[in-house]
């Protein structure tokens, strides 16, 4: 992702556009005034405010200060941060304090349904008006860890990857709610390999798959070159997850890789699939674009460019 756009040396601040009801936009702040179009929940009808930012974010963290004006009774009231977002209308993500009946939660909004909570923890009756409460959203492929004043309060694993990258804020209640010192801060995303550890396939991931993929602009990781304490299973599970993409090589029919990416395609992970020409593919398989081979001098600019045209098409989606 390139860097933001700089001014003597500063990133400049995103643009922000209001979306859904009232909003006051200043040098540094944004206000939710508590106006606007109205939604429904727990019995009560309030209005709700969706502003969009410029500020695109698909792996990092995001946070913002926020104020509310009103204390926290039987009214209701919400605020955080909007991740993944394309439309008011298509699937997004959000973490928000107040929302829910709770303190702390991470919730999704849905075409054709709604806004509805994921995950929530924390008693609503905790936090106070008149504080600034610093929200953070850390993003790691489809990990979720949301902070407050630095404490983190929530983990969650989304379903499916983000089908958006721009970043907004998200208000409810009656009552002005206050925004500031809203930050991006993008990382690479991963790609995780999956293949059979051994020659000539250790020779083939360091001459084409390693050099492709970091071009692309993605961090590599394989399983076997993770270092540290701890279980291969989980660890792997939790890389895949992690990861924006991940990249296999089934020429062989090895139960590792195959179940590894199983794992991939059931949490909607984009997939590049890599197999030597004439490799005896399983049935399930021969549905998918693979990338075909041959494992001769001559064959590897041929698949250095096929490789390179499906990474980047993945990196700009």
């Amino acid at each position: 992702m390139p860097p933001a756009p700089s001014h003597n040396g500063h990133p400049e601040p995103p643009n922000w556009i209001p979306i859904l009801g009232g909003w006051e936009i200043g040098e540094g702040t944004q206000t939710f005034t508590g106006s606007g179009q109205e939604s429904f929940a727990h019995g009560q009808v309030f209005p709700i405010g969706l502003a969009a930012s410029s500020a695109l974010l698909q792996n990092g963290m995001s946070k913002v200060r926020i104020r509310f004006s009103a204390a926290f009774g039987a009214l209701e009231q919400a605020a955080g941060l909007v991740i993944g977002y394309r439309s008011p209308d298509q699937h997004y993500v959000f973490a928000e304090l107040g929302a829910a009946l709770s303190a702390y939660s991470i919730g999704e909004f849905v075409s054709g349904f709604g806004w509805r909570p994921l995950i929530a923890t924390g008693a609503r009756e905790n936090l106070r008006a008149n504080r600034d409460y610093l929200l953070e959203l850390r993003v790691q492929g489809q990990e979720l860890r949301m902070l407050i004043d630095d404490v983190p309060v929530v983990q969650h694993l989304l379903s499916r990857p983000l089908e958006g990258k721009q970043v907004g804020l998200i208000a409810a209640g009656s009552s002005t709610i206050s925004f500031s010192d809203f930050e991006v801060k993008a990382n690479r995303p991963r790609a995780f390999v999956a293949m059979q550890f051994s020659e000539p396939f250790d020779t083939f991931y360091r001459e084409v798959i390693l050099p492709q993929a970091e071009h692309a602009g993605f961090q590599v990781v394989r399983i076997d070159e993770k270092d540290g304490p701890g279980v291969i299973f989980q660890d792997m599970q939790r890389e895949i997850e992690q990861a924006g993409i991940v990249i296999a090589e089934i020429s062989p029919a090895n139960t590792n890789v195959f179940y590894e990416l199983g794992y991939a395609h059931a949490l909607g992970k984009p997939t590049i699939l890599l197999a030597r020409r004439g490799s005896d593919l399983p049935f399930d398989i021969r549905s998918y674009r693979v990338v075909f081979y041959n494992d001769t001098i001559g064959g590897k600019p041929e698949v250095e460019r096929s490789l390179r045209k499906h990474l980047e098409s993945i990196a700009n989606q």
